[in-house]
């Protein structure tokens, strides 16, 4: 079994609105560099639908000190100068524990969308994962899943972010209709962004953690 990745999630919120493009293409730069480096395994840039100067990435690497070694070079610190004079970064760093792909790849048709949820846990951390799996694996069954990532926060306590890419809107209603998915609110407090992707690719050697 392969060990759990590490897992960068950042939230970045423009200080102007309008230089969505700007940044954009910053950050698509960045992102081609940061894929060249040592550890990097795969990663998931949305922008919020409803909130647009507010972008997340999730970034999964095979190890924190991989990552480390790549912050403390000359080129990713001239990349955070850049990318601080346009937005307010929020970083949430966490350990991947559960990773789901479609069979055959990404869904077809429709406008695709991912949600992001950020979960707050009260209870018993083993209680959420195990429904948080039950969901996710038949969130699987159902017609325009993609994939689904749940990451468990390093630095907040009974925090979890979860991914999760539809074929569109009505697939993703679809699956928060399912008893499965009750069930996992009943154990979590959970906050959604809705978002549109923007950039990411999926690491091929990896379908599943935890």
């Amino acid at each position: 079994m392969p060990a759990p990745l590490f897992t960068v999630i950042n939230t970045f919120t423009l200080k102007d609105p309008a230089g969505a493009g700007d940044f954009e293409r910053r950050f698509l730069d960045h992102v081609q560099w940061m894929r060249a480096q040592e550890g990097f395994r795969a990663h998931q840039a949305v922008r919020a639908t409803e909130r647009p100067e507010v972008y997340v990435n999730l970034g999964w690497w095979a190890a924190p000190d991989l990552f480390k070694r790549v912050m403390a070079s000359e080129t990713f610190q001239e990349h955070a100068k850049e990318f601080h004079r346009i937005v307010e970064v929020a970083a949430d760093p966490s350990l991947g524990i559960l990773r789901i792909d479609a069979d055959g790849g990404q869904p077809a048709g429709g406008e695709p969308v991912v949600l992001v949820e950020r979960f707050t846990v009260t209870g018993e951390a083993d209680a959420f994962e195990a429904a948080y799996r039950a969901y996710a694996e038949a969130a699987a069954r159902l017609d325009g899943f993609g994939h689904t990532d749940l990451a468990k926060s390093l630095v907040r306590p009974g925090g979890y972010t979860a991914a999760t890419r539809w074929s569109g809107p009505a697939a993703c209603r679809a699956a928060q209709h399912t008893p499965e998915y009750a069930a996992v609110l009943k154990l979590a407090e959970a906050e959604t962004v809705v978002a549109a992707p923007v950039a990411g690719n999926r690491a091929s050697e990896v379908t599943r953690h935890g």
